[in-house]
């Protein structure tokens, strides 16, 4: 092992037999990172604008657990706004449609990550009990945004 590192003098990754770790996305701290996030929350803005002006309550945001994260989380009823639904929202954006739209990201194991996420907030927040959950996705791709309903549960 190198004496400043934990990598092995052969300079692979110990366990992993890689050269370098595995990294996804931009480092932390950098300015990538600060504009992905600051995209990500700008789509997030604009997604719970479009919700509360059709009715809904904005009840939480970015809300995480180990098994996985949901967006945003409303409260509305079956036709948009009052009570009786609670609503998981996942947000995709994309700038453009060169590599598909924000919907198409969405895979079963997403849908799986939010159905545990929505569980443990329903489990955290018992004073939001209603009659009907449902999971939607909201794609905003250049600028259009697409409202998917009840995507899985």
């Amino acid at each position: 092992m190198s004496a400043d590192t934990n990598t092995p003098s052969s300079g692979k990754h110990p366990r992993s037999g890689r050269t370098q770790p595995r990294r996804h996305g931009p480092a932390p701290g950098s300015s990538s990172g600060r504009n992905l996030r600051d995209v990500g929350a700008a789509g997030e803005d604009e997604a719970a604008r479009y919700f509360v002006e059709r009715g809904y309550r904005l009840l939480d945001r970015n809300f995480f657990t180990a098994r996985g994260e949901v967006d945003i989380v409303l409260a509305g009823d079956a036709g948009g706004g009052g009570a009786g639904v609670i609503v998981f929202v996942e947000v995709k954006w994309r700038l453009d449609g060169r590599y598909g739209t924000g919907a198409e990201a969405v895979t079963p194991a997403k849908l799986a990550a939010m159905r545990h996420a929505g569980a443990e907030w329903l489990r955290r927040n018992p004073q939001f009990r209603a009659p009907t959950v449902r999971f939607d996705v909201l794609d905003i791709t250049a600028g259009e945004i697409t409202h998917y309903e009840g995507v899985g549960w």
